[in-house]
């Protein structure tokens, strides 16, 4: 149901929003678009522009999913208006990834230091050149699972400049770890890639060296 459709409970728009973002927080329901809310929506079931990116790559039949913020959206407190897709997939698929999502009138930036800074471009898609050895038990089909898309979009924001907040970053991952998520898993892919110190930072095992890891570890308490 969207916002507009609750106002016929007799509540205002301000508190609705209030009261939502509660549920959205305790996981009694999902934001899956900007405006709507449901309690049936999947966390990690893609909707809109996700869904086309899904698509493509069902159709392709390409060796490539989606991660970072489309598969993370459930657990967040907030909606993120103008967010880049994140799609990994290895060199010999990304070409045609590629090809197929400009087709599809998307933007398509390969991932890297400063990919994303500047004004946001709608449609956009970061891809990032990435072997799926050691990954295949983080991935679903064409839909990375929330342990390995939380540290994928971490690591997007630091080198990409994805626009992310720090601190909603660690929140994403209180509300994962308040949903039971496989702890061993985010770790273990996290020292794969390069990215432990911050998942111990984030959650407290270890002192933030500071800026951005101590933005993350106080949204995690939060």
């Amino acid at each position: 149901m969207s916002v507009a459709e609750l106002t016929e409970l007799g509540l205002s728009e301000r508190t609705l929003h209030r009261r939502l973002s509660d549920l959205v927080a305790a996981g009694t329901i999902s934001r899956v678009s900007r405006d709507r809310y449901s309690d049936r929506a999947s966390i990690d079931a893609p909707t809109g522009e996700a869904r086309e990116i899904v698509r493509v790559i069902k159709l392709l039949d390409a060796d490539a999913h989606l991660s970072g913020y489309d598969m993370l959206v459930g657990f967040a407190h907030q909606f993120v208006f103008e967010y880049p897709h994140l799609v990994c997939c290895p060199a010999p698929h990304a070409e045609g990834v590629t090809a197929a999502l400009i087709e599809r009138r998307f933007v398509v930036i390969a991932a890297g230091p400063g990919a994303l800074r500047g004004p946001s471009i709608p449609r956009t898609v970061l891809l990032r050149r990435q072997p799926l050895i050691g990954s295949r038990s983080l991935v679903r089909g064409a839909l990375a699972t929330p342990e390995k898309a939380w540290v994928d979009l971490l690591r997007e924001t630091r080198r990409s400049d994805a626009p992310f907040d720090y601190g909603e970053l660690g929140r994403l991952l209180r509300a994962m770890t308040d949903h039971g998520i496989n702890q061993r898993a985010v770790s273990s892919y996290a020292r794969r890639v390069g990215y432990a110190d911050w998942l111990a930072a984030t959650t407290g095992t270890r002192p933030p060296d500071g800026g951005a890891q101590v933005q993350l570890a106080a949204g995690y308490a939060a």
